[in-house]
């Protein structure tokens, strides 16, 4: 782990009670991602409600006297795969960051070291940006090589596969997770072989970020040409990457093998392929690793400890952009009263959650995760607004409001949630918080099957919903697609917020190139949405990963990255 997560760590609230905390475990690629939280705060011994968190410090695994030996096969255990193999519509972990991300190559893809910002991997530099900040042009790698397969049977990768894979993201409207990240983008030009323009309606500092994001891979124009089921099996997964894909079983395996023509990138991918079996048993999880039959795992807090001080293992951690949710459906009249939506921002107890639910804390935060360092509003600025002080004080606010909106006793209410991914015991939390103010919620729980609540969200169907988000390490990934009232820009504005104010304020992030200038934008925009909710953001999950030591040269980040494990780790032998 870098050094400069120690430092931004020891830099917020240090708790004193956490050494490492988390909860269960949905791992994700080698860089598990446990669904897990650490800390507490200072106020939490005073009654408070949320804050920052230290992390028990993790030396680098990198060791610049060892060179990595090539060979080995790293085995893995985690889960829930999904059952949607194709990249540019799946909205579960698996099928992007272990497959795909082993299997393909990004136009442009994340550093892996803070922080963190956008870097060339299909593209051959940084993009050249004209027009006020309307016209990026990308120059490509002439040595990249799709793998020898067909269609496309090693050939080089072009601008026409760039232009295809982009417009096809963009075509599937709600059915990709990041197509409204491409709303702005008026047209995609392929001016040669290795020269693709994109125009744009109006700048978008965060485009770059976009590309680099989860889903949006590259894929070969014969297979984008095909629409919306261009990719429905195994043989439809073809890619530039160094790994093809072995085996996909919904729900049971995950495998990959090193491609037989040669990776393109020098001197990366070592290891000769990897397998991920389907299980989620955190006590199976830790049999396993300890009996050899995993290289990595992700475990909540009270199973990864006795890890620690173990020789045999180490633990990486980051803070994860996942972050749990209470959704309102902002079209249902009770909720269209700004006082009812305060007094669930403030009835809510962001550290209980983390507490019960997570095994001693997490990062309770507003609008936006640690997982976008640069980007958070800090928690001495988080301690000044509504539901992050005293839990006494926020009770008695909360009562006062739903009083003040003509519910002095309070309301009945349902509230949907999942089994999958612990979110519904996280609304378990939350239904006991509110009753603390007079709101009665039934459970409505949709089962195992994450995506069956994803697609009441999308169509409206529910009225409250406990629930969780996975966000891009960068500014409109956290605020602008959540809360924009614009369909286009707001493509997971499930609950349809609407404050023209904010919608101003994400518009003047969105296009404004100048860091500092930004950062204090998004930080008025973090300041406004805790007092005028759309959602109520409850806290972060932290990534807790336990390596077997023979793993080398793993690394964590605060986003889903597999392609760094598919170049750069390596088994010791």
């Amino acid at each position: 782990m870098s050094s400069y997560w120690d430092n931004y760590w020891r830099r917020r609230r240090v708790s004193r009670r956490s050494v490492i905390a988390g909860g269960s475990a949905a791992t994700l690629g080698l860089a598990t991602m446990a669904i897990a939280g650490c800390g507490g705060d200072d106020d939490g011994e005073k009654g408070g409600n949320g804050g920052g968190t230290q992390l028990t410090p993790v030396a680098p695994t990198q060791d610049t006297s060892e060179k990595p030996v090539a060979g080995g096969t790293l085995k893995l255990l985690g889960g829930p795969i999904g059952s949607v193999i194709d990249i540019h519509r799946t909205n579960t972990p698996w099928e992007s960051s272990f497959l795909w991300h082993w299997c393909g190559n990004f136009l442009m893809r994340f550093q892996k070291m803070a922080p963190f910002l956008p870097e060339p991997d299909l593209a051959a530099a940084q993009p050249e940006i004209a027009d006020g900040g309307t016209t990026l042009i990308f120059k490509l790698r002439p040595e990249a090589k799709w793998q020898n397969k067909p269609p496309v049977n090693g050939r080089q990768v072009t601008a026409e596969d760039v232009k295809a894979s982009f417009e096809r993201i963009k075509a599937l409207g709600a059915k990709s997770p990041r197509s409204g990240n491409y709303a702005v983008v008026d047209s995609i030009e392929a001016i040669d072989a290795t020269t693709v323009r994109f125009k744009l309606k109006a700048p978008k500092a965060d485009l770059l970020n976009a590309m680099a994001d989860q889903y949006d891979l590259v894929i070969p124009k014969e297979i984008a040409a095909r629409g919306e089921d261009a990719i429905t099996k195994l043989e439809d997964v073809v890619g530039s990457g160094p790994y093809e894909a072995a085996a996909f079983e919904a729900g049971q395996r995950i495998a990959v093998k090193k491609r037989p023509d040669g990776y393109w990138k020098p001197n990366t991918a070592w290891v000769d392929g990897a397998e991920v079996v389907n299980q989620t048993d955190n006590q199976a999880l830790v049999n396993a690793i300890r009996a050899n039959q995993a290289d990595s795992v992700g475990l909540p807090a009270d199973l990864a400890r006795q890890f620690e001080n173990d020789p045999n293992f180490y633990i990486t951690r980051a803070p994860n952009p996942t972050r749990e949710c209470l959704l309102i459906n902002h079209t249902k009249e009770r909720y269209k009263d700004l006082r009812v939506r305060q007094a669930l921002w403030r009835a809510v107890d962001r550290k209980q959650v983390y507490d019960n639910v997570y095994a001693g804390g997490g990062i309770a935060g507003g609008a936006m995760t640690p997982a976008a360092a640069g980007w958070v509003l800090p928690d001495a600025e988080l301690a000044k607004l509504p539901g992050f002080g005293k839990r006494a004080d926020e009770i008695k606010e909360a009562k006062a409001l739903l009083a003040a909106a003509g519910y002095p006793d309070g309301f009945e209410e349902t509230i949907m949630t999942a089994t999958a991914f612990n979110a519904n015991q996280v609304t378990d939390v939350i239904v006991s918080n509110l009753r603390e103010v007079g709101i009665r919620l039934t459970i409505d729980n949709v089962g195992t099957d994450f995506a069956t609540m994803l697609r009441r969200q999308v169509a409206g169907e529910y009225n409250l919903a406990g629930t969780l988000f996975l966000s891009g390490p960068y500014p409109d990934a956290q605020l602008l697609i959540y809360h924009h009232s614009d369909p286009a820009k707001g493509s997971r504005n499930y609950g349809k917020f609407a404050d023209p104010e904010i919608d101003k304020l994400l518009d003047q992030q969105s296009a404004e190139f100048d860091y500092e200038k930004r950062k204090q934008i998004v930080f008025e925009i973090q300041r406004k949405l805790a007092t005028a909710p759309g959602p109520v953001w409850i806290g972060s999950r932290v990534l807790f990963t336990v390596y077997n030591k023979k793993v080398r040269n793993a690394v964590a980040t605060p986003f889903l990255a597999g392609y760094d494990d598919a170049e750069d780790v390596w088994i010791k032998a």
